[in-house]
């Protein structure tokens, strides 16, 4: 018989494809939202750290030391800022890729159901058809033999 045939193979491609592509992106997302985490854990544990070292010098730096300290921390503070608006923009990025991923995914299944009822009425049809052809082929192998038997009892 005749091979299946699903005519919207090439959509159902692209849809793998789409939803490959946004399984690639959403990893690559996980893992910069990971590294802002990192970078963000980092400066905060810097930032303690100088505080505490502050608190350990207080009687014995001098003012200007301590200024410093103060001018380092202060610092500290404005990087561990941008660094929480990095760790929530890519925490942003990880949510719409794993958006995105999903209406993918939804979109390729949806095909996917649509080809697999397609190819079970296929195989329905091609069953039935097949089923056809052995009953015409038996009955007309049952005429002939019955044919040949009339012609032999006739003799």
């Amino acid at each position: 018989m005749a091979a299946f045939k699903f005519r919207l193979q090439s959509v159902l491609e692209l849809r793998e494809q789409t939803e490959r592509e946004s399984a690639a992106r959403l990893a690559e997302a996980e893992a910069a939202a990971d590294e802002a985490r990192v970078a963000q854990r980092t400066l905060e544990s810097i930032q303690q750290n100088g505080a505490a070292a502050i608190r350990d010098a207080h009687g014995t730096t001098t003012i200007g030391e301590m200024r410093s300290i103060g001018y380092v921390l202060e610092q500290l503070d404005h990087h561990i800022a941008d660094a929480q608006t990095r760790v929530a923009a890519a925490d942003d990025v990880v949510a719409q890729a794993r958006t995105d991923l999903t209406s993918a995914l939804q979109a390729r299944r949806v095909l996917s159901r649509l080809r697999d009822r397609h190819l079970e009425n296929w195989r329905t049809e091609d069953n039935a058809q097949e089923m056809k052809q052995m009953d015409e082929f038996a009955l007309a192998r049952f005429a002939r033999q019955a044919k040949l038997d009339d012609r032999g009892a006739t003799r």
